[in-house]
C-alpha cells in the first residue's frame, strides 16, 4: 500500500481531482489547508502573534494550498491518479506552480474505508474456501 500525497496550488481544481480519484476507484482521500514555508516567510507571519497571523491569512492576500492524501493499494492505481491528476492540472507539473505529488509506502494501517474493504475482501475469500473443501 501506498500514501499518495497531492499539493494543490491550484486551487479550483479541487472539485475535479477529487471526483476523479473516486472515480477511479480510490476509496476515500482527505484534503486540508496548507501553506508553503515560502509564503509564511515572504508574508512574515512567523512574526505574527496566533490571532493577527489568522486575520492575516483570512485577508485573502495570502496563497494558501490544497494537500489531498490517500492511502492507495496498488502502484498501478498509484501511477494512474498520478497521471490522470497531472492531466487536470494542464499535464506537466514540472511548470512552477503547480504543486508537488509525492508517494510513500505504507507498512502499517488500521481503519478507513480501504481497511474495510480489503478486511470485507478477503472474508469473502476464506468464505469461499470453506464452502469449496466443505461441499467438494
Amino acid at each position: 500500500m501506498y500514501v499518495l500525497f497531492i499539493v494543490l496550488n491550484e486551487t479550483e481544481h479541487l472539485a475535479e481531482i477529487l471526483g476523479k480519484i473516486r472515480h477511479l476507484g480510490i476509496r476515500g482521500a482527505t484534503v486540508i489547508d496548507s501553506m508553503g514555508a515560502r509564503t509564511l516567510q515572504d508574508k512574515g507571519i512567523y512574526n505574527v502573534p496566533l490571532i493577527g497571523g489568522l486575520m492575516k491569512s483570512l485577508d485573502g492576500d495570502i496563497q494558501s494550498n490544497k494537500t489531498i492524501f490517500s492511502v492507495i493499494e496498488r502502484e498501478e492505481q498509484v501511477q494512474y491518479v498520478m497521471d490522470q491528476v497531472e492531466r487536470i492540472l494542464g499535464g506537466d507539473m514540472q511548470k512552477p506552480n503547480k504543486g508537488i505529488m509525492f508517494v510513500l509506502p505504507v507498512t502499517h494501517m488500521r481503519g478507513g474505508e480501504l481497511h474495510r474493504h480489503i478486511e470485507s475482501r478477503e472474508n469473502k475469500k476464506l468464505l469461499n474456501q470453506e464452502f469449496k473443501s466443505e461441499y467438494y
